[in-house]
Order: C-alpha cells, then structure tokens, then sequence
C-alpha cells in the first residue's frame, strides 16, 4: 500500500492509495458518501488475481483539498490525473453507491481509457422523469438528503449524524469484522476534517451529472441489492436499462452486507478477465 498526494490540473490537492500488484491490471475503486481511499471493497489477495487497484479520497474527504460546488464530471479529470501520474494508459472502474455515477461519468467522458465499469448499489439521477428517486428509501436516508442539501446545512449536526452511524456500524453484530473495520476506518477517515465532503457529494449528486447516459459504451455491471433500503433497487434497473451490457446483476441484503464473493468476481471481471 502507497499513498500519494498530488496537485491536480487545477491545483488542488488529491490523495489516492495504490493497492496490489503494480504490474496488475488497474481498476479505480471509488467509494461512497461518505468515504475516503481506504475503502477498498473484499480483502482480496489482489498480488495473486493481478489487480492493481486504485482508490482515492474525493474532493473534501480525507487528505484531499475540498472543490466547492462540484458536479459529478468533476470526478473525471481527477482520476485522469491520477491514471496519468501512475503512466496507466487504460483501467476499469468501479463506484459503490455514491462513488456509482461517477463511475459511470469516467466510463462516459474518457472511453479512450476505461475498458469497462461496475457500479455497487449506485445511485440514479434525481433529475431522471421516470424514476421516483426517493420511492422505496428509508425514512431516515430521505430526510438527510435534505438536511444535506438545504440552503444551509449545518455541517456540524451532520458530522455528529455521521458519527453517530459510523458508531452503529462498529456495533453491528451482522457484520464480519473485516468488513466492519474497513468501513469504520474509511468512513472516519473520509471525515476526518469535518462534513464538506459528504455535504459537496450529496449536492453534487442532486443536481444534474453533466454527462449523458448514452456516452457509456463500455461494457458495464450494475449491481443491485435487492433489500436496500439506502439506494432502492429501482435506482440499479432503471441504470441498467440504458447502460450496455452485461447489464444488472441482482444480489441478497442491503446496502451494507456482506458479498466479498460478488464483488470479488466483480473487481476481477472490471479488471478484464472473463
């Protein structure tokens, strides 16, 4: 594991961990919100399948500089500069939840590079007129999309919000320790400078994308949870219909639970082995 930090094409600073076997097939694996580069999905003995996975802190999580008002593109350059400083002349992407529309932004606006794409229980476009986005989600979940995304959010409620979950995660019997401690220590680090982050992402995510769809033409998995209650399954199949094939890929639980199979089978398929 290796960190680095690095100024972007506009100067801001970007801090991604390079995982695995340097000379392995490269996937971005782009968290959630919220979330930093310490998620790194299934343990994986990632020397022994050759990958070469690559994660990164998004704009105002963990060591990276924050971008006030950025949109979900934003993402591209950013991983383009990261492909670029690692000479990765193409790679796979994969995005977990929030880190799905940027996924597919990346597979959209740099097809020259990105070989295929998987999202995991990614978020649709809010502004898509035949999908209800908050049909089907948690109470709770709705509401703090809009606490987070109201005139003026108050950053220190949702970091205490976040924490507090982050505490529950820690706690929950149902999930492996592994997977327990990965997301504790990602989330915490996501947060680690306060809510910029996950408040920037939650905006970023409402608001138009700025890509279209039919710009995806690699080949593309959409996992769907079909239990989830945080990004309804509805979100996955009205992606996988616009999106190229394989298309959606149905698995058991929630939106956190564990399937290191499937998402194992997923980075590798991502990665361009059949």
């Amino acid at each position: 594991m290796l960190d680095t930090t690095i100024k972007t094409r506009d100067g801001r600073a970007l801090t991604f961990r390079d995982w695995g076997d340097r000379s392995g097939r490269p996937v971005f694996y782009l968290h959630g919100a919220p979330g930093s580069r310490l998620l790194h999905g299934p343990d994986l003995d990632n020397t022994r399948v050759g990958i070469r996975l690559i994660t990164y802190d998004r704009p105002g999580y963990g060591r990276s500089e924050r971008q006030p008002g950025r949109a979900v593109i934003n993402a591209v350059p950013d991983i383009l500069d990261i492909a670029d400083h690692l000479a990765l002349s193409s790679f796979g992407v994969v995005g977990v939840s929030g880190g799905g529309p940027h996924a597919l932004a990346t597979a959209a606006l740099a097809s020259d590079r990105a070989t295929r794409c998987a999202t995991v229980a990614g978020i649709g476009p809010a502004d898509a007129e035949d999908l209800d986005f908050f049909a089907g989600m948690d109470p709770t979940q709705a509401k703090e999309w809009q606490a987070f995304t109201g005139p003026d959010p108050d950053r220190d409620r949702i970091l205490g919000d976040v924490l507090e979950w982050i505490d529950g995660i820690k706690k929950n019997p149902e999930l492996p320790d592994k997977l327990s401690a990965n997301l504790v220590a990602a989330f915490t680090e996501g947060v680690r400078t306060g809510a910029d982050g996950i408040v920037d992402d939650y905006l970023a995510l409402l608001k138009p994308w700025g890509f279209d769809l039919a710009e995806v033409t690699c080949p593309t998995t959409v996992m769907v949870a079909q239990e989830d209650t945080n990004v309804p399954p509805a979100h996955g199949r009205w992606l996988a219909e616009r999106l190229p094939p394989p298309g959606l890929l149905l698995v058991s639980g929630g939106h956190i639970a564990p399937r290191e199979t499937q998402l194992t089978d997923l980075i590798i398929w991502t990665s361009g082995q059949d």
